[in-house]
């Protein structure tokens, strides 16, 4: 179940797919299938994710996180 919602969606783009990532956990799920999880952004991402569905984070900065893994 979902419970950490952000207000307002993520919409992860490239010229063949458009995603909308709406909370950590589908966030989570999107940064598997994303290449380089050795990077530093993906890192970053991926732990804030984490934090946030453990309650040791708002849920809006790990949006923060993976907003600057997709570039924007």
């Amino acid at each position: 179940m979902l419970v950490h919602r952000w207000k307002k969606p993520l919409v992860v783009s490239d010229n063949r797919i458009r995603i909308t990532v709406g909370s950590p956990e589908e966030a989570m799920n999107w940064l598997t299938h994303e290449p380089n999880h050795n990077s530093d952004k993906w890192q970053g991402a991926w732990s804030a994710c984490l934090a946030a569905v453990e309650g040791r984070m708002p849920a809006d900065e790990a949006r923060s996180a993976v907003q600057r893994v997709t570039g924007r």
